[in-house]
Order: C-alpha cells, then sequence, then structure tokens
C-alpha cells in the first residue's frame, strides 16, 4: 500500500506529481496524494481531490488523530503545505513600504501550531523571497540543481522549505558567473548561468533564463515555464488564450515536481 501524503493548498499539482514520482523501497510506485484546496482544481493530477479548507482539516487530524475523506477514516504519513505567500512576499512588503495596507491573513503560524500538536511529519513550502522569519529555511532548493541537460529556457524558482520530523540534505547550487540578490544564502562560486532575460530599468537584458511571475518586460510564456519546470499536465498546444493565460497563472503559482520529489525520497530513506 502506498504510504499516504496530504498536498494541503495543492493547486494543480506541482508538489502532488514529485511525490506520486519518488521511487523507493517503502514506496516503489510512490505517494498515494489527496490534494487539498479551498478552491475547486479541474484536471488536479492527484490521487484524490478534497475541496476544504486547510485550516480545518489540520485542526480535525489534531483533534481526532485522523480525518474521514469521502467516507473512510484517512492518517497520512506526511502532510506537504504551500500557504498562500502574499503577506510575506517581496511585492507586498514593497508595497507595505509605500503605505499600501496589507490585508492578507497569513496563515503559517496556526498551520505550524496545529502541524506541531498532530506529530505526523510535514513540510512547509515558500518563496525564498517571502519574509526573513516566516518559515525555518531548512532547506533552499533551485532549478538549476535539477535541470540536468535540459536545454534552456530555464527558470531558478528558488523555494525554501520548513521540515518537520525528519531531514532532508542540502544539494551545493552549480558554479555560475551570475549571482546577485537571487543568491543570497548560497556560497560562492554558486551563482547562475546567464541573467534572467526581461526588460529592466530601461534596458533589455538577453539571457537563458526566464521570469516565471508577473507579465510583461519579457516574462515567460507558459509554454516556456512548463518546458522549464518540467510539468506536462498544465499547458497544452491547442488551448485558447483565455485557458492559456489561466495556465501560465497555475504555472508560475506552481513548484517544480522535482523538489518534491527530492524531499519525499529523503523523507522515506529516513524512516
Amino acid at each position: 500500500m502506498k504510504p499516504i501524503a496530504l498536498d494541503i493548498c495543492c493547486r494543480k499539482g506541482g508538489a502532488t506529481v514529485g511525490l506520486q514520482r519518488v521511487r523507493h523501497p517503502l514506496a516503489p510506485k510512490g505517494f498515494y496524494v489527496i490534494g487539498v484546496d479551498i478552491e475547486p482544481q479541474p484536471g488536479y493530477p492527484g490521487d484524490e481531490f478534497i475541496q476544504a479548507d486547510g485550516l480545518k482539516l489540520l485542526w480535525q487530524l489534531q483533534a481526532l488523530g485522523t480525518i474521514k475523506l469521502n467516507g473512510r477514516f484517512v492518517t497520512p504519513a506526511l502532510i506537504w503545505q504551500s500557504w498562500p505567500c502574499q503577506d510575506g512576499n517581496t511585492a507586498t512588503a514593497s508595497n507595505r513600504a509605500r503605505g499600501i495596507e496589507d490585508s492578507h491573513e497569513q496563515f503559517i503560524p496556526r498551520a505550524r501550531e496545529l502541524s506541531d500538536a498532530i506529530g505526523i511529519p510535514y513540510v512547509i513550502e515558500q518563496p525564498t523571497s517571502s519574509r526573513t522569519g516566516l518559515i525555518r529555511r531548512d532547506l533552499t532548493l533551485c532549478m538549476d540543481m535539477f535541470k540536468g541537460e535540459l536545454p534552456p529556457p530555464w527558470v531558478q524558482k528558488h523555494r525554501s522549505f520548513e521540515i518537520s520530523g525528519f531531514t532532508v540534505p542540502q544539494p551545493l547550487h552549480p558554479e555560475g558567473p551570475v549571482r546577485g540578490g537571487s543568491m543570497v544564502g548560497f556560497p560562492k562560486p554558486a551563482g547562475h548561468a546567464s541573467r534572467i532575460r526581461g526588460h529592466r530599468h530601461g534596458v533589455n537584458y538577453p539571457g537563458d533564463y526566464v521570469a516565471a511571475y508577473g507579465d510583461g518586460g519579457g516574462k515567460a510564456k507558459a509554454w516556456e515555464i512548463a518546458h522549464a519546470m518540467g510539468i506536462d499536465w498544465m499547458w497544452n498546444k491547442g488551448m485558447t488564450k483565455a485557458e492559456e493565460k489561466a495556465a501560465r497563472f497555475d504555472l508560475c503559482e506552481a513548484i517544480p515536481p522535482a523538489y518534491s520529489e527530492y524531499i519525499g525520497r529523503a523523507f522515506l530513506a529516513s524512516r
């Protein structure tokens, strides 16, 4: 029987697919992943999807020691959590500095308190650019660590992870000539192979990397993000412009499956 993982705030399943891809003697066919999101997620690729409030689900798990899903009781082996990051990201911080009120609720403190009380190993994922202190940065990953021989365009997609109940080795970041603010925390000679393509400060920069966020200014197209992140289920050539716009948003919100596959394998190795 596959070990069960909950993917809370799963959206279109970037983390889900990585957990399904894990291969280990304890899970030769990967995790059985139950996605949880407060909004419907058509096309979700996991084994099961529950439209629910993730915090309420954690509260139920803490109170009862199990959760009832689709008529049966389930106790996961691992809880993956990707809470909305608007309150902690650099764009929101810039708005606060300009006096724009921030009304986003920060879910992580309550989620961490509940998760610690539950006692099941968990992962909290956030962009590395999020506010310092929002999560404990036990691990930081960049797509450069996993892209192998993939041809450009590439994405950097730095993500940090707070990990409870097991440990995950920190991979080395590849060497490269380009550092900049995104390389904070990675010691030299870690660096990127080139600049990020785009229009900044009146200059058009060429580069092998694309920006998987925002709009305009040379930002990545949906197909470029899908290619660079190893995601083959959120975008296809036959999409309308409206569908492609929605797919691009989902891709920008996702993490590369390689990240959760790496972490899921380390979790199983620790058992």
